[in-house]
């Protein structure tokens, strides 16, 4: 497929840097915009250095890393990596497909490229939802963070269509020598189970099969938090879908939900690199929904466990481990009474304290089925 196919979804080129950086820095007050996520200091400091970016290196080197660095230190206890293999050289070397599973669409490849980065790799091309990009400011900040648009929009066939040629961009990455970020599914789950998309599987092989997936060198990363600022409003949505069998999101609720996600506290954060899912064929089973699995096993397999997940699991009923302490209980009696708080007197304290420790100690029973079997 011809790469002028691609105009309307890749990032921004070098040369188009300069003009759209100085469209973007008259925008926006970005001073006042970011001071709620990293600070007076670092706003201004960014705000400042906005129009004056000529490349796109120069844009993530100078305003995106400061800003996520300042983000990181504000919103997590520390970050640590763990991998597959003798080291990390062998995990990241050469063009790759890391997928993983969803916390938060800026984080998550952030976290990713900054471990690339740090380790002396460079950083990916991102895929974004155009669900996500409903101003053009949006637009410009992804582009110019090397992020390509994946179209969701349309009917079923626009839908396909839009597939085949997201597929298409990915492969055409990959063949340059490129990596490239997706998240296993759209949206974040809501009930804690990370699961693949089949759907996004029978994309990526929509062209070639086995040749594809072996030329994508799909590599996932499992992301896990020890907090997830956003719990209290997955208990509440849950619990109101199943008393009402729908839920309707109030006004402003998506947007909520990320700024929570981007400035709540997360704790301790782990990114666990997994090796190369290789083709797999089962006899019955359609390929995307194999290739799904085998993503899934990864992602479980990298999982890492904290003490409220288990204190979450033994409440469930599950005989998990006695790895927690004191400091541990009074940490997780506490969250559930501030999810209690959040959720009010619709439900009884114990159906929100057992919908929390259901999403909460999820990563943990199904890190533990995936070792029986």
């Amino acid at each position: 497929m011809s790469s002028s196919k691609f105009e309307n979804i890749r990032p921004y080129r070098d040369e188009e840097v300069a003009e759209v950086s100085v469209k973007l820095a008259g925008m926006l007050d970005w001073a006042t915009v970011l001071e709620p996520l990293i600070g007076r200091t670092n706003s201004e400091e960014i705000a400042e250095a906005m129009p004056h970016m000529e490349s796109v290196s120069d844009f993530q080197d100078e305003l995106t890393f400061p800003f996520l660095e300042a983000l990181v230190e504000s919103t997590t206890e520390n970050v640590s990596v763990s991998w597959d293999g003798e080291n990390l050289d062998y995990v990241f070397e050469g063009a790759m497909l890391h997928l993983t599973n969803h916390k938060d669409i800026i984080l998550d490849p952030s976290l990713v490229n900054v471990a690339r980065m740090g380790n002396g790799f460079p950083s990916t091309e991102v895929g974004i939802g155009d669900n996500l990009l409903s101003r053009d400011w949006v637009s410009d900040v992804v582009r110019l963070n090397g992020c390509f648009i994946v179209p969701r929009s349309g009917s079923a066939r626009e839908k396909w269509n839009n597939s085949l040629l997201t597929a298409s961009y990915i492969r055409h990455v990959i063949s340059k020598g490129d990596s490239v970020w997706l998240a296993q599914r759209d949206g974040r789950a809501k009930d804690g189970k990370d699961a693949t998309s089949p759907a996004l599987m029978r994309m990526l092989v929509s062209e070639g099969g086995k040749e594809s997936w072996e030329k994508l060198n799909v590599k996932p990363v499992c992301i896990s938090y020890e907090w997830d600022p956003c719990d209290a409003m997955k208990v509440k949505e849950l619990l109101l879908t199943e008393k009402n069998g729908s839920y309707e999101k109030a006004e402003g609720e998506d947007e909520m939900s990320m700024f929570l996600g981007l400035t709540g506290d997360k704790g301790r954060v782990h990114l666990h690199f997994s090796e190369t899912v290789k083709w797999q064929e089962v006899e019955g089973e359609r390929q995307e929904k194999v290739l799904a699995d085998l993503v899934d096993k990864a992602i479980f397999k990298g999982y890492k466990i904290f003490p409220n997940q288990i204190l979450a699991a033994n409440y469930l009923g599950y005989n998990t481990s006695s790895e927690f302490n004191d400091a541990d209980v009074r940490l997780f009696k506490k969250r559930i009474e501030s999810v209690i708080a959040y959720v009010g007197k619709e439900f009884s304290k114990e159906e929100i304290t057992k919908k929390w420790c259901e999403i909460t100690a999820e990563p943990l029973l199904a890190k533990r089925a995936q070792s029986s079997e």
